[in-house]
């Protein structure tokens, strides 16, 4: 064998994907309730404005900075100020995206073989990341009671001498569920006692359902253990194709610097964020800031739509979510998540996730995202409720 054992992933299609790869072929309309690409849903994007920020002349200039350019990290540094949290821009470090963010971190803190813990349920890239960086996940559990919270205790017992960090995600995804107040300070001191770092990715942070005074509105500017907090333009402003995103490093000031030295290495060894998304980011942001408005629009109209569309005595439910791009679906555990998926996109043309996809432990989770637009979401939900009224 001539290649890493970190890369010998599985990569064959699942049942689920050749059944839709099918059906697209065969010409067979589709209602895709998983789609997650923002600029695929019909939002009105303002694409002059866009266009002039990225259109530069700075641009055909290399200023290397291995932080990122100084009038990029001032505009992320404002965002924070507006949340009421004061971030210095010399904390900040530009990346290409949350996923090469993670990177740099698993590779700042980690050792082959050591470990971090990571919420379950969750968005199934974790364990890409961890393999291809040589750490390993720790599960700690999430569990729902009238809404989603964090097992404490599954979290103390996932950590191991070799864990070197929490990851947290707020809101989390695919749940929905923030961080409060009370329950980030139990975190921060278990962090404290077995001197672990904070990774918290907060890029669905703009899509709450409802305002919650007891939320954690960012933790970019924690003053007690290190923390690592994750966000971007592309959830943010819906531009996943500018190619942007950033690490705001907080805590402890003394280990603080030396992870900011460490960091500085790493982050000169790859400078990948593109020039013109850098020095375009204040006008990106403010252009942005009107498709976020919509997609916050989308995802709050379609979350009350597919509540208010299950009747009394239906026998699926929708569990409650404080936000983020999806909704829960429970369902009948009668047969497998993934042959209710399948049933329903054979026969219905419904494309939906099945709660394995996202690491659900148990069956009877159908995962529906919120931002399709309303022709394709509102026809979609009621197929897909009629069909389990009359076949659950």
């Amino acid at each position: 064998m001539i290649f890493s054992r970190r890369t010998n992933w599985h990569r064959g299609n699942n049942p689920l994907t050749e059944a839709v790869e099918l059906r697209r072929k065969s010409g067979k309309p589709i209602y895709d309730l998983t789609i997650s690409n923002p600029t695929e849903c019909g939002f009105d994007y303002p694409e002059q404005d866009i266009l002039r920020a990225i259109s530069n002349h700075a641009s055909f200039q290399y200023r290397p900075d291995l932080r990122g350019l100084l009038s990029a990290r001032e505009s992320i540094a404002n965002l924070y100020h507006e949340k009421g949290a004061r971030v210095d821009p010399s904390d900040i470090f530009l990346t290409a995206s949350t996923s090469e963010a993670y990177s740099l971190i698993f590779k700042l803190l980690c050792d082959p073989g050591d470990s971090v813990v990571v919420p379950i349920p969750s968005y199934p890239l974790f364990d890409y990341l961890t393999r291809a960086n040589d750490v390993t996940t720790q599960p700690y559990r999430l569990f729902y009671d009238h809404g989603w919270h964090i097992d404490l205790a599954s979290l103390s017992g996932a950590i191991s001498p070799r864990t070197k960090a929490i990851v947290l995600i707020n809101p989390h995804n695919p749940t929905g569920m923030f961080l409060k107040k009370p329950e980030l300070q139990q975190i921060k001191t278990i962090a404290q006692e077995k001197s672990l770092s904070l990774i918290v990715d907060e890029v669905f942070a703009e899509y709450a359902f409802e305002d919650d005074l007891n939320r954690v509105p960012t933790t970019a500017d924690s003053q007690d253990c290190l923390t690592f907090t994750l966000d971007g333009i592309s959830k943010m402003c819906g531009l996943p194709q500018m190619k942007l995103g950033w690490i705001v490093l907080s805590g402890e000031r003394k280990v603080g610097q030396e992870a900011t030295g460490r960091l500085e290495i790493l982050s000169d060894m790859f400078l990948s964020v593109n020039a013109p998304a850098q020095n375009g980011l204040g006008r990106l942001l403010a252009a942005g800031s009107i498709v976020c408005s919509q997609i916050l629009a989308r995802v709050r109209t379609n979350y009350e739509t597919l509540r208010s569309a299950i009747s009394t005595g239906s026998p699926c439910s929708l569990l409650s979510s404080e936000g983020g791009w999806y909704g829960i679906l429970l369902v009948p555990r009668t047969k497998p998540d993934e042959q209710w998926a399948m049933e329903l996109l054979e026969e219905k043309g419904v494309y939906l996730y099945p709660g394995y996809f996202f690491d659900f432990e148990q069956e009877g989770c159908l995962i529906v995202s919120l931002l399709p637009d309303k022709n394709t979401f509102e026809p979609a939900v009621k197929i897909l409720l009629a069909h389990l009224d009359k076949v659950a």
